[in-house]
């Protein structure tokens, strides 16, 4: 049975009087069977010429609704909420605001989060993740100081919320050096490259947050450079959110020459994302450098791959516990988020994906769109499928990824 520690993290627990308000009445299920799903952010036109359904991906620079890095949260009301950062080609300045209660249309709410001029995050903002601890929501992000260069500065950053909608930065800051608030990590450790001096030295972004019961500390899991040249996903700790110290980082996540599969290609692992089911945790990474191919051959290769280990612990030394498995299904995505959504007696994973290219079966010209899929996680094995919902009380069964405590 699937537990319940990631709705401690990406979806807010809350007691039985507060769901009165949710949807009821049809219970989601896979069903290959169904149509697409795919949410779309409002249209644009930033670009001034009267045509707001011009996108095309990474060339025109009409994005700042288009849908990447982003996050899910449910209120105690059984709303989702959606964040993202405008993308903007890389200089995003923003983090938006949507909400649904069906994973069929978005609703914009505005904007929650924008730069600080001058400051640590003074010209860009990525990856936004967020968590509810004591009935307060936790948004962690990626600032950035300088221009997307090889002389970019990455940082984490936090701010926090009481409704979802009013945001402000925590007040504090733990960056030396640097001025504004809501600083807390720098990725400033033994097996990254932070603050060596190098081009592009100074990654620290994709901030994805959990609490590990085992250690009894919230887990940061964070995209950096590794000492090798290459991506890698490094974890920080913390009894409370804005102290976090390294904890070690994870090997199967980075370009190894004696690697297997997509390890021994590509060379970056972006967004990270963990999901634990049956006693396994799943850590999901994008690699945009690992070339698709046309995932008509097995075993097939997407950017989105992943690792899998019986506990969260890491170590300065490459945490083997955590062993590299593969590819995702699905072509031409990446960003992956999972949520459960709930809805009537049911209960399923739904994993949400940026799309990217056209390999994702919409071709150009495409907006960031994220295409919803039901998602299987089983025998360190990951499947998908498009999925619609069922009347309660009909006999068919629709809970077969039902999450228990």
């Amino acid at each position: 049975m699937i537990r319940a520690l990631l709705l401690l993290i990406t979806v807010v627990l809350v007691v039985a009087c507060d769901d009165s308000s949710s949807p009821s009445g049809d219970s989601p299920r896979c069903d290959p069977d169904a149509s697409p799903t795919v949410l779309a952010s409002k249209y644009d036109d930033d670009d001034g010429d009267g045509n707001p359904l011009d996108e095309d991906f990474p060339d025109i620079d009409d994005e700042d609704d288009d849908i990447a890095d982003h996050a899910w949260i449910r209120d105690r009301f059984g709303v989702y909420h959606l964040f993202f950062h405008s993308e903007s080609l890389y200089h995003p300045n923003q983090i938006e605001h949507y909400t649904t209660r069906d994973f069929r249309s978005l609703d914009y709410v505005g904007v929650a989060l924008t730069v600080a001029p001058g400051g640590w995050d003074g010209d860009a903002l990525w990856a936004p993740h967020v968590v509810e601890h004591d009935r307060i929501y936790y948004m962690f992000y990626t600032g950035v100081a300088g221009s997307n260069g090889p002389d970019a500065v990455q940082r984490i950053g936090l701010a926090t919320s009481t409704n979802l909608i009013t945001w402000t930065r925590a007040p504090i800051n733990r960056c030396p050096g640097t001025s504004g608030d809501g600083c807390v990590y720098e990725c400033d450790e033994a097996w990254t490259t932070w603050g060596d001096g190098g081009a592009f030295d100074d990654q620290c972004r994709d901030p994805f947050v959990m609490w590990d019961d085992a250690s009894e500390r919230w887990l940061m899991f964070v995209t950096a450079k590794s000492t090798n040249g290459f991506g890698v996903v490094t974890v920080a700790s913390a009894d409370e959110f804005s102290t976090w110290s390294g904890g070690g980082f994870i090997d199967a996540t980075r370009r190894l020459a004696t690697g297997t599969g997509g390890q021994t290609t590509g060379g970056q692992a972006e967004n990270p994302f963990v999901v634990e089911t049956d006693d396994t945790y799943y850590l999901l990474f994008s690699d945009w450098q690992d070339i698709e191919d046309s995932v008509t051959v097995a075993p097939h290769r997407t950017v989105v791959q992943y690792a899998t280990s019986p506990s969260l612990a890491v170590d300065d030394v490459g945490s083997a516990d955590w062993i590299y498995r593969g590819y995702t299904p699905d072509p031409g995505v990446n960003a992956i988020e999972v949520i459960e959504f709930r809805r009537g007696s049911g209960r399923r994973w739904l994993m949400s994906q940026s799309i990217s290219s056209p390999r994702s079966g919409f071709p150009k010209p495409q907006r960031r769109q994220l295409l919803v899929r039901c998602a299987n996680f089983e025998n360190d094995l990951i499947e998908t499928s498009n999925w619609g919902v069922v009347p309660d009380g009909t006999g068919v069964t629709a809970v077969d990824l039902t999450t228990s405590d």
